[in-house]
């Protein structure tokens, strides 16, 4: 009778033969070396700040160190290691908690643990609008905690930011980067390179344990949102029995009901920020105002990223050029001073010449190589101007001087100095923006009209960009965009139609530079710097590229953000508030990243970008019936038919 072969004796002879090494087990060797150099590095900073627990980062980090030649042999030994490390990872999530525990009294501690409890049940019932939420809610949250704390409370704070970077390192990152996940443990040749014939129980455990800490977070938020939930049904059946009501309207009165409704909120929108003004001394409206054109400014920056496609980096040169035009034809030291309502229509055209004359010869180019010349075209404005201040042209080999002199320069933009003052609009004789207006009981201050005129501005971009999007130029844009050969090959001029979308993106940016001169009445090359550029493209693209009305709402929430809650509500009420306003390009690339990672169609997408970044998603079909009523609606026809269109 034949004996059996022990354990040993399979392992063994499964070790014998030549098991090729899975390409993942060099992807777990990187992440464990990466996590004990972090933690030896730091270990000086520890020692430093935390003593003995900087000894414990180094001893971890040297032991998961001698690990990884294990894991990278096939050692036997070091397999249920990796898994043990994998989970150990946990720990340093109990530290932060504990950390945070320490550093805030207990409700406020409690509230926030409850927060992140249910940000983590949302997720494991894969509710991801919920999480993404509750997870916004609770960094806004700890960001405001973490300014205000004290010094001692800030020193855990920081304990805690460390604990959670490196579970996030040891957890998330590594998953994300080098694509490690605990289910690679499980797999067939992974376990035979290893020697084992069949899964060990480390790996039967730790699923176990996962399984019912996920079906415990699942039952439990079922159970804490069961209360809530009767009060969202409610109010969601209202919603649908007021919109009921209003689709049995005919079109137009539903149409003028809403602009009606529009426009009173508009006209009531600044006086109610006056009584907010008055209450807590803040300037809201000049800040609101400077945030709501550069809403005008992301309108025109969409119509090049959003509908051609083109990557422009370059934008606030067009912005400056629209400032400049303003500031040249009303500074009084150049002897012009024409009137604001000719120069504000000379700015659109003066930036939308300059889109043609910069856009002629580069617009051949695509992707990477445009952004690179747009990139160079936004650093070269600026510098022009900060150097058109000394201006001598005369006919070479002779002395005669065509613009200016040897002893006096002429000085077109005067350089850093900037110009001051700008000339202001003037309406029946009264000049905007000086002095209040008195119009019976009410009073309209400076901030007040200068509110209502980009108020119209705005209103006309976005009646243009509504009019281009849904006009045979817009379509021609969208198709460059999703695939510019196959446009050409349709009868599509590429160069022309970019070249379009480019001079009228940089009229509307003339536009709102044009303004913005006459209201802050002193304009800097400073002003205009490549930050503004990536300011705008960031609210492009987190609002949702493409989508008018995405970027409109999108784009008051970030820049009335940026204005209004960093720049003065926040240092006004939170004690050390201010250090926001330095990190503010941390927490906005932060936010960028975030919202490419979870919803890369932006927060506010149209039905056709939500469609088509999310093919396999349930709402597949429910986005392109949304999408097929929407041309139904614009169209006025059968989408059957409206689907062929013509170009």
């Amino acid at each position: 009778m034949a004996q059996t072969p022990t354990k040993s004796t399979l392992t063994q002879a499964s070790r014998s033969t030549a098991i090729p090494r899975p390409e993942q087990i060099t992807n777990w060797v990187l992440v464990s070396s990466l996590q004990s150099f972090i933690l030896i590095a730091l270990t000086p900073a520890l020692l430093t700040q935390w003593g003995t627990l900087g000894w414990a980062a180094f001893a971890l980090g040297a032991v998961m160190a001698f690990f990884a030649y294990g894991w990278y042999t096939g050692k036997a030994g070091a397999y249920p290691v990796l898994a043990i490390f994998y989970v150990f990872s946990f720990v340093s999530l109990l530290g932060a908690v504990l950390a945070f525990l320490s550093a805030q009294p207990i409700p406020t501690a409690l509230i926030f643990l409850a927060l992140a409890y249910l940000s983590a049940a949302a997720f494991a019932r894969k509710e991801r609008g919920a999480s993404i939420f509750l997870t916004i809610v609770l960094v806004i949250g700890f960001v405001v905690l973490f300014a205000s704390a004290s010094a001692a409370a800030r020193d855990r704070l920081n304990l805690m930011i460390l604990f959670f970077a490196l579970y996030t390192l040891t957890s998330g990152a590594a998953t994300f980067i080098f694509g490690v996940r605990f289910s690679d443990l499980r797999r067939p040749d992974m376990l035979a390179f290893y020697g084992f014939t069949q899964e060990p129980a480390i790996l039967t455990a730790i699923e176990t344990v996962q399984a019912r800490l996920t079906a415990f977070l699942s039952a439990s938020y079922g159970l804490i949102t069961g209360f809530v939930r009767p009060l969202g049904r409610g109010s969601a059946a209202t919603g649908r029995a007021w919109r009921g009501a209003l689709a049995g309207l005919p079109r137009p009165a539903l149409r003028g009901t809403q602009v009606a409704l529009l426009v009173v909120g508009l006209l009531i929108f600044p006086l109610a920020i006056r009584q907010l003004e008055m209450a807590t001394n803040l300037s809201l409206l000049i800040t609101m105002n400077v945030g709501l054109l550069f809403v005008v400014l992301a309108l025109g920056l969409n119509i090049v990223v959003g509908f051609a496609g083109l990557l422009d980096l370059g934008y606030a040169a067009f912005f400056a050029i629209g400032a400049y035009t303003m500031g040249i034809f009303t500074w009084p030291n150049l002897g012009l001073e024409w009137s604001f309502w000719v120069v504000i229509w000379l700015s659109a055209l003066v930036a939308g010449l300059f889109g043609i004359v910069i856009g002629a010869p580069t617009l051949r180019l695509r992707g990477d190589y445009l952004a690179i010349v747009t990139l160079a075209f936004g650093e070269i404005v600026p510098r022009a101007i900060r150097e058109m201040w000394e201006i001598r042209l005369k006919i070479p080999f002779t002395d005669i001087y065509l613009i200016g002199s040897e002893l006096k320069a002429f000085n077109l933009t005067n350089g850093p100095q900037g110009m001051n003052p700008v000339g202001r609009p003037q309406l029946f004789g009264v000049e905007i923006g000086v002095d209040p207006l008195q119009l019976g009981s009410l009073t309209i201050s400076p901030p007040m009209q200068w509110y209502f005129l980009i108020l119209l501005v705005g209103g006309i971009v976005l009646l243009a960009a509504l009019r281009l999007e849904r006009s045979r130029l817009g379509r021609a844009w969208m198709a460059i965009r999703e695939d510019e050969t196959a446009a050409d090959a349709m009868g599509v001029d590429p160069v022309r139609t970019k070249l379009l979308a480019f001079a009228l993106g940089a009229s509307f940016s003339g536009f709102a530079g044009s303004i913005y001169a006459a209201m802050i009445q002193a304009i800097f090359p400073e002003l205009f710097s490549f930050l503004v550029s990536i300011f705008l493209l960031i609210l492009v693209i987190v609002s949702g590229m493409g989508n008018i009305w995405g970027v409109l709402l999108g784009g008051l929430v970030i820049s009335l953000f940026d204005r209004v809650v960093l720049a003065q509500i926040v240092p006004q009420f939170v004690p050390g508030g201010d250090v926001l306003q330095k990190w503010r390009w941390v927490m906005y690339a932060a936010g960028l990243i975030a919202v490419m990672v979870l919803r890369p169609e932006g927060l506010f997408p149209s039905a056709a970008r939500r469609a088509e970044l999310h093919t396999g998603d349930e709402a597949w079909d429910a986005d392109f019936d949304e999408l097929d009523a929407e041309t139904s609606v614009v169209v006025g026809g059968n989408p059957a038919v409206d689907k062929g269109g013509n170009w």
